[in-house]
């Protein structure tokens, strides 16, 4: 089953945003086995917005669209796909009954008489079938248009999101099965590398796949400072697909070895937390170039609070010493950027804030303030532990977010390798993370 995915609004074309709903669907419609051959994107002008959607139903079996369901003037899809299906607009009466209770809720008189152009955003073509919007207000539908069904969406990611979860996936599944196209069953893993590029990986990966293993993939995806490493499986049934996946797994895992910090859809921060909380340890953060960048990514998760004690931005050297005792001998001998001071500016975190673990970052991010023996790029940071402190020296010559990102994966990375496990793997990671 062949989709097209349209996305629809002049801030895209003018690339004043960027496109994530287009990515977001197509991951979704590839759970489900749906191949998205195409994605367009068109100006809120209506003889655009009807080309397009002319040129997608011609050539797809299913159209998603999104955007142009708001309650402004330039919100034309419904009124374009109204025309194009050959019937006429009509307001959605639960759309409408929502809306009245969300502004009588929050105490606006517009919950007694709504004004015409609120009502623009619960319209849809007449007969359609509706999908609820859990988050929004503006009603997804679906109506065919030359045969084909046409989907449409608003334009939030947040209500695309809940508006999948609460019954698109399910329909479009009927769509997929409905439609009678390939009996393809897919079996994937998302496994997620940091440490190493792709070429790396895929230097690793090498001959994992037999020249004769139809229906397996592997693909690579920068997702910077991560590595996410895809492998897929296509086979007639379900459990043959899982099959095979289960066997090439084992073997990916070994060739990749502890640069694999996870699989499926848990990110480095996610998982630090969560087995921060697990451990019952708590963490402090002592940071220079990073500016307070570890600490943003710690608290992200509900419930950090109990992990997350506090942390220090000592850009200046003074600070250093003032915030976390690091020796004004240190810094005069050593520099800011070196060994022994992030030893005390780590040591120095976990004594002010009382955690078991405090991490301490220091580098020449650019593009100024680099010399021969400490180019820009140049990043020393250190673990904190009860029993020793870990030390990490980074040479990385990229942009000055590029090198503050990366200080900081490498700062949850330590972390993550100094807490307990049973898991070899973990075992491996730490080993490899903590020199």
């Amino acid at each position: 089953m062949r989709a097209e995915i349209l996305t629809i609004g002049d801030e895209l074309c003018r690339g004043e945003i960027v496109d994530t709903n287009s990515s977001y669907l197509a991951a979704r419609l590839w759970d489900l086995g749906i191949t998205t051959r195409w994605m367009t994107s068109c100006n809120d002008d209506a003889s655009d917005i009807a080309a397009a959607l002319r040129q997608a139903t011609a050539r797809a079996d299913v159209v998603i669209c999104s955007g142009g369901l708001g309650p402004t003037e330039d919100d034309l899809t419904v009124d374009v796909t109204a025309e194009l299906a050959g019937v006429p607009v009509a307001i959605d009466e639960p759309a409408r009954a929502k809306m009245e209770a969300f502004f009588t809720a929050r105490g606006d008189a517009r919950g007694q008489a709504l004004a015409e152009i609120q009502l623009r955003q619960v319209r849809v073509p007449a007969g359609s079938r509706v999908h609820g919007n859990p988050l929004g207000l503006a009603p997804c539908f679906e109506l065919p248009i030359g045969g084909i069904p046409v989907i449409c969406l608003p334009g939030f990611p947040r209500e695309i999101s809940g508006i999948w979860d609460h019954s698109l996936g399910r329909r479009l599944a009927e769509l997929r099965e409905a439609g009678g196209g390939s009996p393809e069953r897919i079996a994937r893993r998302i496994y997620r590398a940091f440490g190493r590029g792709e070429s790396q990986l895929s230097q690793a990966c090498r001959g994992l796949l037999a020249d004769d293993d139809r229906g397996a993939s592997i693909h690579y995806q920068v997702k910077f400072p991560e590595v996410l490493v895809k492998l897929v499986v296509r086979d007639r049934a379900q459990d043959a697909a899982d099959a095979r996946l289960a066997a090439l797994d084992a073997d990916l895992r070994e060739r990749c070895g502890p640069v694999l910090y996870g699989d499926g859809e848990e990110t480095l921060v996610e998982r630090v937390m969560r087995r921060l909380l697990a451990a019952q340890a708590t963490v402090a953060t002592a940071e220079s170039c990073t500016g307070g960048m570890i600490g943003e990514m710690l608290t992200r998760m509900p419930g950090s609070s109990a992990a997350f004690q506090g942390g220090a931005i000592v850009y200046s050297n003074a600070e250093k010493v003032r915030q976390l005792g690091v020796a004004e001998a240190t810094l005069a001998a050593h520099g800011a950027v070196s060994e022994p001071t992030v030893i005390e500016m780590a040591n120095g975190a976990r004594a002010r804030f009382a955690t078991r673990l405090a991490v301490s970052v220091s580098g020449v991010a650019g593009p100024d303030g680099g010399t021969p023996e400490k180019p820009v790029g140049t990043v020393w940071l250190a673990l904190a532990t009860p029993d020793r402190t870990h030390t990490r020296k980074l040479s990385w010559p990229g942009t000055r977010d590029q090198i503050r990102t990366i200080a900081a994966w490498w700062a949850l990375s330590m972390i993550d390798a100094a807490l307990p496990s049973d898991a070899a793997r973990d075992q491996a990671r730490a080993a490899w993370v903590l020199p």
